[in-house]
């Protein structure tokens, strides 16, 4: 990938390149005044015989890396609102992630919660929002906000819940240090051998990396208003791979340890049938990203630049949403945002 500098001014691009800041922001808050908050909302965890980790949107993709290293549950919340009422028991401890603290599906999930006497873990960027007020214990991220979509918040949660999983905090300033420096070389990279194509973008991963190839998939819709498709790279396997043929493009998620050669492997095979991959992981082919603990805080952000360089190819103003609301308050009804 050759580089060059752009000269850029989107609010959106902004929200990616302002990310080390605003991660070493949040995570001195969270090791500093925040951290009685995680350490409450870890013995709560501990108290429940079940864990449960809900949200919408980007804010539920950010819990799959905590829930795989506690081996909890992921639900979105209005399959938990509707159809999984009956996980809702007494010994239940939910962690219930909402950057806003008050979209719709959240704030009707309160009162059951409360009713099915669960305990409830708030995690939002809002101190006064319905979520903070009525969670039994509110984790506050102290992130900057983002302009529409969640970019230095998304990565703020997924960091905050690593360190409700673990706030000694081993290796995190180190991962901060090289987050700054990758950054820096993925924006002057080039792309345009990957962006150049009509073909969905395909996002596989396994394991923690399921939420970056969730959240991936997500950019890619939002930014540059484009099909995509997160996908476990296991049950790709299983069938989808009829689709690869010479436009096919995926991004491949190397950042699993106990799968990082069967991710290779993957990636390798799609080559070889004439696919365009982009790796993200371990080598110096692609995206390098170590696998490890903070792998998730790294491997979203070539999904963020790629998503963004696909909206300028596009000539779509990257993060500027045509029906999606700010906050999503209503389960019914779309409406042009400039119209209200």
């Amino acid at each position: 990938m050759a580089g060059k500098t752009r000269e850029v001014s989107w609010p959106l691009f902004d929200n990616i390149r302002a990310q080390p800041k605003a991660l070493r922001r949040v995570a001195e808050y969270q090791l500093g005044p925040g951290r009685d908050a995680l350490l409450r909302a870890g013995d709560l965890i501990e108290l429940g015989k079940r864990t449960i980790f809900s949200g919408m949107g980007a804010s539920l993709f950010a819990c799959v890396p905590l829930a795989c290293e506690l081996g909890a549950e992921v639900m979105d919340s209005s399959d938990l609102l509707y159809f999984r009422r009956s996980a809702l028991q007494r010994d239940t401890t939910v962690v219930l992630v909402s950057r806003s603290g008050e979209s719709v599906e959240v704030t009707k999930l309160l009162p059951l919660l409360r009713e099915a006497r669960c305990r409830v873990i708030g995690v939002t960027n809002v101190p006064n929002s319905p979520l903070a007020s009525e969670a039994d214990e509110a984790i506050i991220l102290n992130s900057p906000a983002d302009q529409l979509v969640a970019i230095q918040t998304y990565t703020a949660t997924v960091l905050t819940l690593l360190l409700l999983g673990d706030p000694e905090a081993r290796d995190l300033w180190s991962t901060l240090d090289l987050f700054e420096r990758q950054l820096q070389a993925w924006i002057e990279a080039e792309y345009e051998d990957f962006l150049h194509s009509n073909a969905p973008v395909y996002l596989l991963g396994r394991g923690a990396a399921m939420g970056s190839a969730q959240e991936g998939a997500l950019l890619f819709h939002e930014t540059a208003k484009f099909p995509a498709v997160g996908m476990s790279a296991a049950q790709f396997r299983h069938g989808p791979v009829e689709v690869v043929d010479a436009v096919f493009r995926a991004i491949v998620f190397g950042t699993v340890p106990e799968t990082l050669d069967l991710d290779f492997a993957l990636a390798e095979d799609l080559r070889r049938m004439g696919a365009k991959i982009c790796w993200v992981g371990p080598g110096t082919d692609g995206f390098t990203v170590e696998a490890g603990r903070f792998a998730p805080l790294l491997e979203i952000v070539p999904c963020q630049l790629l998503a963004y360089r696909m909206a300028e190819t596009r000539g779509i103003r990257p993060g500027e949403f045509r029906w999606a609301p700010a906050v999503t308050r209503s389960e019914t009804g779309f409406e042009r945002p400039d119209s209200r």
